[in-house]
């Protein structure tokens, strides 16, 4: 046998004894922190500072979000009716006919599938499952959760992102992550414990190269594979009933819930600049500042998703020596988001937000130089950002007029009556059909959706194909 082969054998007993060493009580003998849970391999670098009140967006803004601190405030959901109401009896009566979506797996797994159900099945079931609902908030539910006063001048609510509830019967363990925009989550019912780390720490968190999420086991962290958390700096936190908490851009989080366990987080997009003037008198800085309300219902306000797109657009331009937005810029950042496995589909997504970045581009460029300058970029409608990202526009898939699962279809269908659906005479997409047992309180509704999406992905790329034909 030769020498080299002996040492790669070496070098594999070796890896395997790093990683998979324990002594007789079944305690990893590795380095700190081997095989156990996230955040065993040194002690945190403290708790994250708690407020016992809800501070004004000023001050919110100058002391955490411009400064990337978390912050824990002390009871700031508890004058929220979610808060006050929303128990599974009240959920039920108002707004269990509402669509829902479900994960399957209270320890989070992004590969996995979702279901889509109403309310009032998963309120019968949650408690006896694994299932948890992660769902945009309803559009009638907006009005029963009231956004904390730190939000409500600003510009915070100009640049909102989306509104997610988060509810199972406790246990669920989320992935190691960061999102992309900054977040408030406000627990109504249940407790959680968080696990933070800065985002200068990014070398050290083991990211997916292609998601803003680690693939680690955060309940059995093998050191030897993700060597950066094993060293990685953390803070913690212990959220209650009624306590909101403030999550940074970028910061790396893992989650733990207990208990019956309902949650709101809300996202916005960090501000490009903060509109001080918005919080005083007549705009007047030299005046008294506004008196705000303590809470303001979310209804009042709407989400932007164009600004999501045009943050991302602001960085990459940033990133650029000559601070200038190009048109292969965009299609090769556009390209890498296109995750369809079917070359037809990809293909003709890319085609659709091709031209939408040459729509962008023609109005957006005002000097006609072939590029976005920041000025340039700001002045940009949401509405050719939203094209571009291919963003919705209305989060969810509850409207007034949409209330059980057949409605979904139905919508679109006027002709015929959702009681009936299964058994009407109607235009499906190629390849679909509706099961003879189709129950509207169980049925999952993500094989109809992909349908759906890959029909009209079809039909666009026949309609530009034409177009084609049309200009030769």
């Amino acid at each position: 046998m030769s020498r080299e082969i002996l040492f790669a054998l070496l070098v594999s007993c070796v890896g395997c004894y790093l990683s998979c060493a324990v002594d007789q009580s079944g305690k990893s003998t590795g380095p700190p922190g081997h095989l156990q849970p996230l955040g065993s391999h040194q002690a945190p670098e403290g708790d994250v500072e708690v407020l016992d009140y809800v501070p004004h967006p000023i001050e919110f803004f100058e002391n955490y979000v411009q400064a990337s601190k978390p912050v824990l405030m002390k009871g700031a959901a508890k004058g929220s009716r979610a808060f006050k109401m929303w128990n599974d009896k009240y959920l039920t009566e108002k707004f269990g006919h509402l669509i829902i979506m479900t994960e399957h797996g209270k320890k989070e797994n992004r590969s996995w599938g979702t279901s889509h159900i109403q309310l009032k099945t998963f309120l019968k079931r949650y408690n006896q499952s694994d299932e948890y609902l992660v769902e945009t908030l309803p559009p009638p539910m907006r009005e029963d959760y009231q956004l904390p006063r730190s939000l409500l001048c600003g510009g915070f609510t100009n640049f909102l992102r989306d509104a997610v509830v988060w509810f199972s019967s406790g246990g669920t363990k989320s992935v190691f992550h960061y999102d992309n925009v900054d977040n408030v989550n406000c627990l109504m019912s249940g407790s959680k414990d968080l696990f933070l780390a800065d985002k200068k720490y990014h070398k050290l968190a083991h990211m997916m190269a292609d998601g803003a999420y680690s693939a680690v086991d955060v309940d059995s962290v093998n050191v030897t594979q993700f060597p950066g958390l094993g060293k990685i700096p953390w803070w913690r936190a212990r959220m209650e009933a009624g306590d909101c908490f403030y999550i940074p851009y970028k910061w790396f989080h893992q989650i733990r819930s207990y208990d019956r366990n309902l949650a709101i987080n809300v996202w916005w997009v960090p501000l490009p600049t903060f509109q001080t003037a918005d919080c005083y008198q007549d705009g007047d800085v030299d005046k008294e500042r506004k008196s705000l309300d303590d809470y303001s219902s979310l209804s009042n306000f709407g989400f932007a998703p164009g600004e999501t797109g045009r943050f991302d657009m602001m960085e990459m331009l940033k990133s650029n020596p000559d601070g200038l937005l190009r048109k292969k810029d965009l299609l090769e950042f556009l390209e890498s988001t296109i995750t369809s496995e079917d070359e037809d589909v990809a293909e003709a997504a890319y085609k659709t937000k091709r031209k939408a970045v040459k729509e962008l581009l023609s109005i957006g460029d005002r000097n006609k130089d072939g590029a976005l300058d920041a000025k340039e970029l700001s002045e940009v409608p949401g509405k050719l950002i939203v094209n571009v990202f291919g963003m919705d526009t209305e989060e969810g898939q509850n409207s007034d007029d949409k209330t059980t699962v057949r409605d979904d279809y139905a919508s679109e269908h006027p002709e015929v009556e959702a009681d009936d659906l299964h058994d009407a005479e109607v235009d499906l997409p190629e390849g679909f059909s509706f099961p003879d047992d189709f129950d509207p309180e169980t049925y999952d509704m993500s094989e109809y959706h992909k349908a759906v999406e890959a029909e009209k992905a079809k039909k666009a790329k026949q309609e530009q194909e034409e177009e084609a034909h049309t200009e030769l």
